[in-house]
């Protein structure tokens, strides 16, 4: 059975399973703090940044997402910047949100730079249709982290709607150095990260017969992206392609697996294989979430292919990936961070749920 792809964005806001007293959430452009639905504080801009105005978008580009509905616009200087408190030497995780809305009545969403520390983290391209999202692992040093908007073009003046960061555990991505920092692209996730549903074409979706996980990967997975999966036909491989720009970058890939049925007859192997290099032969467990990570260079795309081996009498089966790419050195700034990384996150899920 052939299924399209789909995506859809979920924005989980469940409770993180530590104190939250160094949990910065800032609803941008709010006049006041306040405490959401969840009973979530969410600060103005007031603590954090001097400069910028704050503005609504128009009655007629609301969203559902309580935050986007304010924004804080800086039309005076051309670099503006929040401080965000790190209380903790922590890696943390940091989101900024961006919703045009056409707050100012032009229909013309500006493009401009966010910056972390002195380093560029991303291009915001705005639009008219949808929010913008970027979020980041940062492993910072310093008591604080500046998060700046910079003008680029004549006559577009940057803006941010929602700023967040919280602290992670200290045994998440064990692969990551201290000095450096992952930037995420690509919901009920405990520590509030984004995952992107996907079924690629060709392949079958499948539920597990569970409805969560005795044992999990380090990383922390959110049950829900690993109990659904993604398998082939019969016993056909899988072959996922990411494409990238056309230049030498290096790569981290982690790969998360679990079995979804208790089949004592049946037997599930198969070679894992990055860019046509050999990196681990998989054999998932009922119940149990596990990973499988490679680091390699890559050109433009990269290819990731399971194989059933000869003795595996069912599919390859695959139930989350992340792919992060190393660029360019930081600037060294209150951090002497010396890397980041560009990262995408994707859940194989069913969209009939």
């Amino acid at each position: 059975m052939i299924k399209v792809l789909f995506f859809a964005i979920l924005l989980a806001q469940k409770a993180f399973s530590q104190d939250t007293w160094d949990w910065v959430r800032i609803d941008c452009g709010s006049d006041t703090s306040y405490k959401d639905s969840n009973g979530d504080t969410w600060d103005s801009d007031d603590d954090y940044i001097k400069t910028g105005d704050n503005k609504q978008v128009a009655s007629t580009s609301s969203s559902d997402i309580e935050q986007l509905n304010t924004l804080r616009v800086f039309s005076e200087q051309n670099k503006n910047c929040y401080t965000v408190p790190t209380p903790t030497s922590a890696r943390y995780f940091v989101r900024a949100m961006f919703w045009y809305g056409n707050y100012d009545g032009l229909s013309k969403p500006p493009t401009f730079d966010l910056e972390f520390d002195g380093n560029k983290w991303a291009t915001v391209v705005t639009n008219t249709t949808s929010f913008t999202y970027y979020e980041m692992i940062y492993a910072t040093k310093g008591d604080s982290i500046s998060i700046c908007l910079a003008r680029t073009r004549d006559q577009e003046f940057p803006f941010i709607s929602r700023l967040e960061s919280l602290p992670l555990p200290d045994d998440m991505y064990p692969q990551m150095r201290r000095d450096m920092a992952w930037f995420i692209r690509y919901p009920d996730d405990k520590y509030n990260r984004i995952w992107e549903p996907q079924i690629p074409p060709g392949l079958d979706s499948v539920t597990a017969n569970f409805t969560s996980l005795d044992e999990t990967s380090v990383n922390v997975p959110p049950d829900s992206a690993i109990i659904k999966a993604v398998e082939a036909s019969a016993t056909d491989r899988i072959n996922l392609s990411f494409g990238f720009d056309n230049v030498s970058h290096l790569d981290h890939v982690e790969m998360y697996f679990t079995e979804p049925f208790l089949e004592t007859s049946e037997t599930r192997s198969f070679n894992v294989t990055v860019n046509g290099s050999f990196v681990n032969t998989t054999t998932p467990e009922y119940q149990i979430c596990t990973s499988v990570w490679a680091n390699l260079q890559s050109i433009g795309t990269l290819d990731i292919e399971l194989v059933p081996t000869e003795d595996s009498t069912l599919a390859p089966i695959i139930s989350a990936i992340e792919v992060y790419t190393v660029s360019q050195p930081l600037v060294i700034a209150t951090t002497s961070q010396n890397d980041c990384k560009t990262h995408f996150t994707l859940k194989f899920f069913n969209s009939n749920t």
